[in-house]
């Protein structure tokens, strides 16, 4: 997911760094935008639609802000990028990414009595986060991008 997105800001952005490869939490990837400095967190959801067609629900994201064995801070909350990014991948192979304000949908997802779930089905049973539907958070959607 984070090459896809790389490449996707090969046309607009300069400057265009990885986060260290290290433990660091700030952001995935930071650039020059008109100019501005831009870091971006960025997260690859390939399971998302395949649950929601198998379960004939609406797609949800998985938006982890815990980590539970460390009653910390994490993933959305530890983070201090710019914007955060969520890449899902349709049951046809098709990826989409939808652009959020970081702290826009932080404070949406605080409000807002969206289910939580821990992380043990699909990561490692040590972290928490929310879980909307995508369908809810169009509103906030700051740019949805198909990527190749």
């Amino acid at each position: 997911g984070l090459e896809k997105w790389l490449n996707q800001l090969k046309d607009t952005h300069t400057d265009i760094e990885k986060a260290p490869n290290k433990r660091f939490y700030d952001w995935d990837i930071k650039a020059l935008y008109k100019g501005n400095e831009v870091t971006y967190e960025v997260k690859y959801d390939s399971k998302g639609y395949y649950y929601a067609d198998r379960h004939k629900k609406p797609v949800n994201l998985y938006i982890e802000f815990e980590n539970t064995n460390k009653g910390e801070d994490s993933g959305i909350k530890a983070s201090k990028a710019t914007y955060y990014v969520y890449i899902l991948k349709s049951l046809d192979g098709v990826e989409t990414a939808y652009v959020f304000n970081r702290i826009e949908l932080l404070q949406h997802l605080t409000e807002n009595n969206y289910k939580i779930k821990g992380n043990k089905s699909g990561g490692d049973n040590n972290a928490q986060g929310w879980v909307p539907p995508l369908e809810s958070l169009k509103p906030l959607l700051r740019k949805k991008v198909i990527l190749s």
